[in-house]
């Protein structure tokens, strides 16, 4: 279904104002674009988990979005709160085997994820790395001191991920928010909005094309 955030974004669009303003405070700068894995890169599973590769379900166009992404990003890193490990639905090695695969299925695209950041805990374990908490983000960037920790970007599905990224910009100065998905926008407190992960590379594209 088209609608004014999935169709060829334009000059007069509202998002892609935003997106063409983010890329060129990036320009020949060294930062981190922050990526949810369920719901933004793979199909989430409504009241399970993806508990092995064979769970996991590329969504349409991501991989080509990827691609696009890494050529633009210096650093691109996958935050996911995964608490079905602490619910013992699987293990440390089941999601580091889902992680392995992914990047073995992303060599096709010359695409490779710096890391993959993790919070295998319940949700009532109250712990300070799961999303919205900061600390995932915040671990990453102290650990590379040569990214400007304000220039980071967060894209996600969930109000979570919006909240995280308001969470690190509270301590770093800044933190762009994106979302993606059919709930885009729902809310409004994200500083872009896109049906998939592959129409926000389609606008990173063509602000690119602009700036060069």
């Amino acid at each position: 279904m088209s609608n004014t955030r999935s169709s060829l974004p334009t000059a007069r669009s509202a998002q892609y104002s935003v997106v063409r303003d983010i890329v060129a405070e990036r320009e020949g700068r060294e930062w981190c674009l922050f990526l949810d894995r369920d719901g933004v890169l793979n199909r989430q599973i409504v009241g399970d988990y993806v508990r092995s590769w064979q769970d996991f379900e590329w969504l349409p166009g991501v991989r080509s979005a990827l691609k696009q992404l890494r050529e633009w990003a210096p650093h691109l890193v996958v935050v996911t709160n995964q608490q079905g490990v602490g619910k013992g639905l699987m293990g440390s090695d089941d999601l580091a085997a889902i992680h392995e695969h992914l990047q073995a299925d992303l060599v096709e695209e010359g695409v490779v994820i710096d890391a993959f950041q993790v919070c295998p805990h319940l949700e009532a374990a109250d712990c300070d790395c799961r999303k919205p908490r900061p600390r995932l983000v915040l671990d990453w960037l102290a650990n590379h001191p040569g990214c400007e920790p304000s220039l980071s970007i967060m894209v996600g599905d969930s109000r979570s991920d919006l909240e995280l990224a308001h969470n690190v910009a509270a301590v770093a100065g800044g933190c762009a928010s994106v979302q993606v998905g059919e709930h885009a926008n729902a809310g409004g407190i994200a500083d872009a909005s896109f049906d998939s992960l592959w129409d926000f590379a389609v606008a990173v594209g063509q602000a690119r094309g602009e700036t060069s």
